[in-house]
């Protein structure tokens, strides 16, 4: 693999550790705290820093890789990851009557990146087919469970909530790190 997607993703799965982290300290049910400034401005800076070094340097190792044969084209992935997104906005909003928030938006650009990730892995003959489609299906059961819980976070008992936004994080984490140990 790819010594730039490796840190990349090691990289998205400590930004997913420090939202986390963040999320615990500024959204628990009945604590009022400035989510942006101080310690909790840090964590939050040093989350979005992982954030973009890990997608920036994923995209790059993907950029690296002789593809020979890939599953899908990116533009496909992209393609299907934007309307994907449109009728997931369209659905929460008019149909679940949910604010639309950034989440949305990272849930469905993991996903999309993940998967161009996994595309390029194949199609540079690192991961079989039976590992692309393992991962394929541990991606898709991540987001499913990420996005049922964003839609159904604003339904819940505030300290359920709480709890089941961190869920989405955690599914998103360890499927990185399972595309990580199929990769080598």
């Amino acid at each position: 693999m790819h010594r730039s997607i490796l840190f990349g993703q090691l990289s998205l799965i400590i930004c997913c550790i420090f939202y986390l982290i963040w999320w615990s300290l500024c959204y628990k049910p009945g604590l009022v705290v400035d989510r942006i400034h101080g310690f909790r401005g840090v964590l939050l800076l040093i989350t979005a820093l992982c954030g973009l070094v890990g997608v920036c340097l994923s995209m790059h190792g993907m950029s690296e890789l002789t593809i020979r044969h890939s599953m899908f084209s990116g533009s496909r992935i992209m393609g299907i990851g934007i309307f994907v997104y449109i009728v997931l906005v369209l659905i929460t909003f008019f149909g679940f009557h949910r604010p639309v928030t950034t989440e949305l938006f990272l849930i469905t650009g993991w996903l999309i990146l993940e998967m161009c990730l996994i595309n390029a892995l194949y199609g540079a003959q690192i991961l079989s087919i039976s590992r692309f489609w393992n991962l394929f299906f541990v991606l898709m059961v991540a987001f499913v469970v990420s996005i049922l819980l964003y839609i159904l976070y604003y339904r819940m008992e505030a300290m359920k909530a709480y709890y089941a936004a961190m869920i989405p994080l955690m599914t998103e984490a360890i499927s990185m790190i399972i595309v990580l140990i199929l990769s080598f």
